[in-house]
């Protein structure tokens, strides 16, 4: 076992169950009253590069800091043990791919710097000094919302400040965010032509920044959300006092760090307050900033989300390509409600840090989509054609998950993983109404997009590996389907001959004759298309113990093929033979398969409709086998056709 997963083993067995605690911390983690001094553990700058793995974190010093910093600037992200065990080694391996070298982690525990010495981290981090550290608790998960995660995200304020203090401008990132390239030649120039102090992300799903247009956002003003996993504060006379300002709040109880932000910066147009101050634009609109509400002389403006991304733009809106723009970070938000559908979009996009044999162990199935055509116009549909998008796109993702039924049928059989299709989405999924099956009224995005996993499928089940028949089934036992991502293959972390030790298995063209043994359904062999391997040409369709019979003498023949690939699958496979198995499979698969989200309130009221629609994985004739649902919730198949009446008629 390497040192990084036991580490991370560790790292998750130190918070699994029980309630917020305070732990105690070894005598080299605990560095009171030491955060601003030279001392022993201080790294220069030729100890900057990847370390041999070992070790742990040292403490925050002037020279640590200095050491790392280029052009005076400082990237910062601080994690504790429940996020580096999730997220940690991908944020190491991307901002190293980036070529970014000025980054610092603080580790907010003894795991975390052990963590970071296991992937030779040691000349890019410190042990939180205790002593700024208001909030010392630990939990066993991280809830959104929870006080362990409140208390959490203003720990990330104080170091924030702790390096500030050195003097260098600082660059904060959150841990759930990928850097695909150096933003310091972004920030140089914003503090060259620019008299802004702070830049920071926002929850915008689009940006008014046209092509050529790369400075800072243009529509910058008060009313819009602001997002603290991303922000660059330059080095001027009102920094710490910016600080003191904003870490105020934390006894206030307004929420967490963000909100906290969003009050100090916003004000008044922050939650309505009448008491509180406003911000107020700048006097000149060209300059693109406001000032803060509770610190106005301190000058506020936005990232674009086109550069500075999240988890919409970058996949839904795909903005930097529409724009030309250059892309410098995804930060994983807007993209699914739980930590594996991050974990899964950052998959997808080759950005996250799995183990070696997560790439090299898997036997794989494959297989292609067909898609349904789309309507004329789709793209350019107004406002009141909504609810016929939403049916649309509904329609097409249940037509491409009715193909994935049989794909996942013949890799439980096969007892292999199944590498995700592309799936197509032709509205976007939320958690409160779409507008033209789009978020908050923009406009940059065009359908089809390369749909999320989980705006399909249920991410957190299939990455926990729950795609498994009951323990009691006579037939499969043992037998799960693990999935992979649709860029799996492309990953050159998968070695090429996995790639090449391939198959594909083919219906015949001619209809099934009758009587054939088991070993007649193979109708022929031949070299594949595509350059490599072997297409075998079945006599389909085969029932789940045919298609044993047939993967075996594949098997045998091609001398076990890592990848087998199944252009059709529908087509391939008939159904089990044994009943009870084909209704408890169909349960699985439904179990698995998400909801998309949301209608709006006036079409829910006018139309009587439901908020959700419910997709369907299983083929029409499985129809009986799927489970009632909650009120909010509907099944497509069950609703007329619209005949898109007027409201209130």
């Amino acid at each position: 076992m390497s040192i990084t997963v036991l580490v991370l083993l560790l790292a998750v067995a130190a918070v699994a169950g029980g309630t917020p605690v305070q732990h105690e911390w070894p005598s080299w983690f605990v560095q009171e009253g030491s955060p601003h001094v030279l001392g022993a553990g201080s790294r220069g700058l030729k100890q900057q590069q990847q370390q041999p793995a070992g070790g742990h974190c040292g403490p925050l010093t002037k020279e640590l800091v200095l050491g790392v910093a280029k052009e005076n600037t400082v990237l910062v992200t601080v994690i504790d043990k429940i996020v580096w065990a999730q997220l940690g080694p991908s944020y190491v391996d991307n901002v190293r791919a980036a070529n970014i070298s000025y980054w610092l982690i603080a580790a907010l525990d003894p795991e975390t710097s052990l963590g970071l010495g296991s992937m030779g981290a040691v000349g890019h981090c410190f042990n939180a000094p205790a002593d700024r550290l208001v909030y010392k608790g630990s939990d066993a998960q991280y809830k959104w919302g929870s006080n362990h995660w409140t208390q959490t995200t203003w720990n990330k304020v104080h170091m924030m400040k702790a390096v500030y203090e050195f003097g260098v401008h600082i660059i904060h990132s959150d841990t759930d965010v990928v850097w695909f390239s150096d933003p310091l030649p972004y920030f140089a120039a914003r503090q060259r032509t620019s008299p802004v102090h702070v830049v920071i992300a926002t929850d915008a799903v689009q940006t008014q920044n046209v092509k050529g247009d790369t400075g800072l956002e243009i529509s910058t003003n008060p009313h819009t959300n602001i997002n603290t996993g991303i922000y660059f504060m330059r080095q001027w006379p009102g920094g710490l006092a910016f600080f003191d300002v904003w870490l105020s709040f934390q006894p206030k109880n307004v929420g967490h760090d963000q909100d906290g932000f969003n009050t100090l910066a916003r004000g008044h147009f922050f939650r309505g307050d009448p008491a509180m101050p406003k911000a107020v634009l700048g006097p000149d609109p060209s300059a693109r900033l406001y000032y803060a509400a509770f610190s106005n002389t301190t000058a506020i403006s936005f990232l674009p989300a086109s550069m500075f991304a999240n988890a919409y733009t970058y996949v839904n809106a795909r903005l930097w390509e529409k724009l030309a723009h250059p892309l410098y970070v995804v930060h994983w938000v807007w993209g699914g409600s739980t930590m594996e559908s991050k974990r899964q979009n950052m998959r997808d996009a080759i950005k996250f840090h799995d183990p070696p044999e997560y790439y090299t162990s898997p036997d794989l199935v494959t297989f292609d989509l067909d898609l349904l055509p789309m309507p004329v116009g789709f793209n350019n549909w107004e406002l009141q054609r909504t609810e016929e998008m939403i049916r649309f796109h509904v329609q097409a993702a249940n037509y491409q998950l009715q193909q994935a039924y049989y794909a996942f049928a013949i890799a439980l059989i096969a007892n292999r993983t199944l590498v995700m299709p592309r799936f197509q989405c032709y509205c976007s999924k939320n958690w409160y109404q779409t507008q033209s099956c789009r978020i908050n009224h923009e406009t940059a995005t065009t359908f089809p997009f390369t749909c999320a996993l989980s705006h399909v499928l249920r991410a957190k089940k299939l990455n926990t590996g729950q795609f498994a028949l009951p323990p009691d089934a006579t037939e499969y036992a043992g037998h799960k389907v693990l999935v992979r991502e649709y860029s799996f293959l492309d990953n050159p972390k998968v070695p090429d001959d996995m790639k090449k030790s391939f198959v594909e298995v083919v219906p015949s063209a001619l209809p099934r004759p009758g009587g054939l043994r088991l070993d007649q359904l193979v109708l022929s062999t031949e070299p594949a298309p595509r350059g490599h391997g072997r297409r075998v040409t079945v006599a389909a369709p085969l029932s789940d113990r045919e298609l044993r019979a047939v993967l075996a003498n594949i098997s045998t023949a091609a001398g076990g093929a890592r990848v087998l690939h199944f252009p059709q699958p529908v087509r391939i496979f008939s159904g089990f033979n044994n009943h009870a198995t084909w209704d408890r499979f169909d349960e699985l698969m439904q179990r698995h398969t998400t909801h998309w989200c949301c209608r709006s309130p006036p079409d829910m009221k006018a139309y009587n409709l439901t908020e959700r629609l419910q997709l369907v994985a299983l083929p029409p004739e499985r129809y009986k086998s799927l489970p009632p649902l909650e009120a909010r919730t509907s099944y497509l198949h069950t609703l007329g056709p619209w005949q898109g009446l007027s409201k209130g008629t």
